[in-house]
């Protein structure tokens, strides 16, 4: 009923529309969440605007509003279209936000050109450094940082470099002698279950063949040694990941937490008003 009342204002009957008013009635509907609603006035707006002369809306801006309440209203297809359709710095850092929100951090850091750190200055750099953050790219991070003047928060990063990490590949290779892979990735006790259950898969072998039970020793082999044995070499490649990834958490949240990185990678409407007025 309240949400009814806040907007029954913008429902007032004119013989023309009114541009300001259908885009305070979406962003409103946005703030609600009826993205799809959102969506449907900024398209009105956008459709009205190319008979009006007095340049009462930004069209540019509404087009991102669109973009972003269809991405919130999971129509990424559409939203995309939209977005790489337009140019402009503004737009370069809307579209490097949903990158990282994708999970494409290093695309993100790449929209933010030259051009558009001209524009934004330290919040371009600064949402650069946090892309190749989420990138894992330490040494342009803290370069990054340090062009936006967060000389602290640069010296953090580079630190990130002496993180002690788990190398998947050497792993794998430990993992000939089953349970060393494992042990190495920080998981011994299953390293040691590892080494148990292949070797007690071997002795089954060798015991069949010197009792000449020939296919027995191929039954072992097929269903147990060799699924034990490769999965020994998967287990230790996964382990190792996962300990990465704990470690990446561990180090990165107590920097995202103090440096605010949720707050730059916010995209909302309030956000793309800041972007419009750099």
């Amino acid at each position: 009923m309240s949400a009814l009342l806040v907007l029954l204002p913008f429902f007032a009957t004119t013989h023309e529309p009114d541009l300001t008013n259908i885009e305070r009635l979406a962003d409103s509907l946005y703030a609600y969440g009826s993205f799809d609603a959102a969506a449907l006035e900024y398209k009105r707006s956008i459709y009205l605007s190319s008979f009006d002369t007095t340049g009462s809306v930004d069209s540019l801006l509404t087009r991102l509003k669109l973009s972003l309440a269809l991405y919130r209203n999971n129509e990424r297809n559409e939203a995309d279209a939209i977005l790489y359709s337009l140019e402009g710095p503004m737009v370069r850092m809307a579209r490097a936000v949903l990158l990282i929100e994708e999970g494409n951090p290093y695309l993100a850091a790449r929209a933010v050109d030259s051009a558009t750190c001209a524009v934004f200055g330290a919040s371009a750099y600064r949402l650069r450094g946090w892309a190749y953050l989420e990138a894992k790219e330490f040494t342009r991070s803290a370069s990054e940082f340090r062009k936006a003047g967060e000389d602290s928060l640069a010296m953090l990063v580079e630190d990130l470099k002496n993180l002690r990490l788990k190398n998947p590949r050497t792993a794998r290779l430990l993992s000939i002698l089953p349970g060393l892979g494992e042990a190495y990735a920080g998981r011994p006790l299953f390293g040691l279950w590892a080494f148990l259950v292949n070797a007690g898969d071997t002795y089954l072998i060798v015991n069949s063949l010197i009792k000449r039970r020939y296919i027995d020793a191929l039954l072992v082999y097929t269903f147990l040694w060799q699924r034990f044995y490769a999965g020994s070499m998967a287990n230790a490649d996964r382990f190792a990941r996962d300990w990465n990834e704990r470690a990446y958490k561990d180090a990165l949240d107590p920097i995202r937490e103090r440096y605010g990185e949720r707050e730059v990678l916010r995209l909302d409407l309030a956000a793309l008003a800041r972007l419009s007025a750099p």
